[in-house]
């Protein structure tokens, strides 16, 4: 039995029993427009809604709004995107960027991650 499953944040994305009723719907609709009505009887659809600060990012209970537009949030991304840059161009042959290449011995990714 299929079990498609919608995780939202409570109130937030999914603010009335309409919507919730009609992403239920749609959701099943797509999945049975690919697998076929056989599915139909069979295909559960479940949300499940996450109380505001009982998730996060980066460790952060959100939302928090001055965190997410903020320096210390810029900066996790702007290494997080220069790792995964890194690591693409070593899969692709090229060499890495010279940050990535300090501190010999050390792992390329801890490197650049500690600002190396």
């Amino acid at each position: 039995m299929p079990i498609i499953t919608v995780k939202a944040i409570e109130g937030v994305v999914l603010t009335s029993p309409e919507q919730k009723r009609e992403l239920l719907q749609k959701m099943t609709d797509a999945f049975i427009s690919v697998v076929g009505e056989v599915a139909r009887p069979y295909t559960y659809c479940i949300i499940e809604e996450t109380p505001l600060y009982e998730w996060s990012i980066a460790g952060r209970p959100l939302p928090d709004l001055p965190f997410l537009y903020g320096p210390e949030y810029a900066e996790m991304h702007k290494k997080a995107n220069e790792l995964m840059r890194n690591f693409v161009e070593s899969q692709s042959g090229a060499q890495p960027s010279d940050s990535a290449q300090s501190d010999a011995g050390k792992d390329p990714a801890q490197s650049i991650w500690e600002g190396g």
